[in-house]
């Protein structure tokens, strides 16, 4: 088993809202002008919405604008500035789509309009993008997506197809979810959201049997953005699963002789290579982690248990004897030391390992540290119960480590059994104004 928590997510960049630029920066003179008695009535609903005095409602000087212009649709040459107000009331009535018709005519008929038509479909795409980045940080998804598709109807923009994308791809609808990828692909756009939809357009297409077609995307991606980590480790992979193995052992060692990949990185590089089952070099690149992490809990595992699939028994006996060390109510962790102990002749020391994991009256599974907060932390996961007696308590004594392996604070957990062989969640949670890096627990007076 191998902890792959918080690794690898495929979103489309970070939910941050985009700055909206004042009116005043877009001040300049309208790209048409002139018009006839019906534009220059329905200037005139115009002029009273934006009335704070007006006894009618802005929605009601729209639509009153919108008939004044209705008699223009009859001639035989439209005056332009009546497409112009008319995109304008749509948007007003929040009709992107008939704003979106407007203002596609507005430009076949007036090219010069471009620079404008392309500002009020910015500034209307704005509104709808932040309005939706707002609802997905509340949690309510279903409105956030409807807003993403208003901003994709009025403006193709790279960040709003993704986004509605992954929201489809979330709910299982990976057909709808791949357009607005291939959308976002055509739309171009920042190094992440390239990254987003390239990466989960392949992840659909290998879902749907069409390996061959993630292969080239993952392809196309990698040679375009060749020092993007993610997108050479989803290339390896598909290398790997395509049985291309000698170009897959080539991008994992091209990845693995840089100097420059982060903790997150790292851990990634390190992940796909214990996929693709190449267990010693996934143990180089999990310790290339850990040196940057020492005190981080998965990390040290995935390093362990790599080395054990690679049987490197001496290197995993100090790493198997800290785990035990560091986390002793965890089974996973003795099978590891067994194993080297066994695999180095001492069977002795297995035999004593063997009776220490037995005595366990209860396990714990899954138990991890995450940050839920700027100065919250959250240890986690669940209690089985081996042979101890149901409705008993337990405390274990947990100790949060500091960036240079000081001891910050303990703080006990309190633990109730749940019945024999059957298991339960536990939590604990934490305020620490200096930052945690990692933590290891005991029973007290152990």
């Amino acid at each position: 088993m191998i902890m792959v928590r918080n690794y690898m997510r495929y979103l489309a960049g970070a939910l941050a809202a985009i700055a909206v630029i004042p009116a005043s920066a877009y001040a300049q003179e309208d790209c048409v002008t002139g018009g006839n008695s019906a534009i220059r009535s329905a200037e005139v609903e115009f002029s009273l919405a934006a009335s704070r005095n007006d006894t009618r409602s802005r929605e009601e000087r729209y639509v009153r604008a919108l008939s004044k212009l209705e008699r223009n649709w009859e001639l035989d040459n439209i005056p332009p500035r009546s497409y112009l107000l008319a995109a304008n009331a749509y948007l007003g009535l929040f009709d992107l789509a008939g704003a979106d018709s407007m203002l596609t005519t507005l430009l076949q008929i007036q090219p010069v309009c471009a620079d404008q038509v392309a500002e009020i479909r910015f500034g209307a795409w704005v509104t709808q993008f932040n309005s939706a980045i707002t609802l997905m940080q509340g949690g309510d998804e279903e409105t956030a997506l409807e807003r993403f598709e208003s901003a994709n109807v009025i403006n193709r923009d790279s960040r709003s197809l993704a986004y509605a994308g992954s929201i489809y791809q979330t709910r299982g609808e990976d057909d709808r979810a791949a357009e607005l990828y291939e959308a976002a692909l055509e739309a171009g756009g920042s190094d992440d959201i390239v990254r987003t939809a390239s990466i989960n357009l392949a992840g659909i297409r290998k879902n749907q049997g069409d390996s061959e077609g993630a292969l080239r995307i993952y392809a196309e991606f990698s040679s375009a953005h060749p020092d993007d980590i993610l997108g050479r480790l989803g290339f390896a992979i598909e290398l790997m699963d395509a049985d291309r193995q000698e170009e897959a052992q080539q991008v994992f060692e091209d990845l693995l002789s840089r100097d420059d990949l982060n903790f997150g990185q790292w851990s990634q590089v390190g992940i796909g290579l214990y996929r693709a089952q190449n267990f010693a070099p996934a143990a180089i690149a999990f310790r290339s982690a850990l040196d940057l992490a020492p005190y981080n809990k998965e990390t040290l595992y995935n390093l362990a248990n790599s080395l054990g699939q690679s049987d490197q028994f001496e290197e995993l006996m100090p790493l198997a004897t800290e785990l035990v060390d560091r986390y002793p109510f965890e089974r996973v962790h003795y099978i590891l030391l067994i194993n080297s102990k066994r695999e180095l002749d001492d069977s002795d020391g297995a035999l004593a390992v063997i009776e220490g994991r037995d005595a366990m009256s209860f396990e714990f599974l899954g138990m991890q540290l995450s940050a839920v907060g700027e100065t919250t932390y959250l240890i986690d996961g669940q209690v089985l119960n081996r042979s101890g007696i149901a409705g008993s308590t337990r405390s274990v004594s947990v100790t949060f480590i500091g960036e240079n392996g000081d001891e910050l604070f303990t703080e006990m957990l309190e633990l109730m059994l749940p019945a024999e062989s059957e298991t339960a969640a536990f939590s604990l949670q934490v305020e620490s104004d200096l930052e945690v890096f990692g933590f290891r627990y005991q029973v007290p007076d152990s």
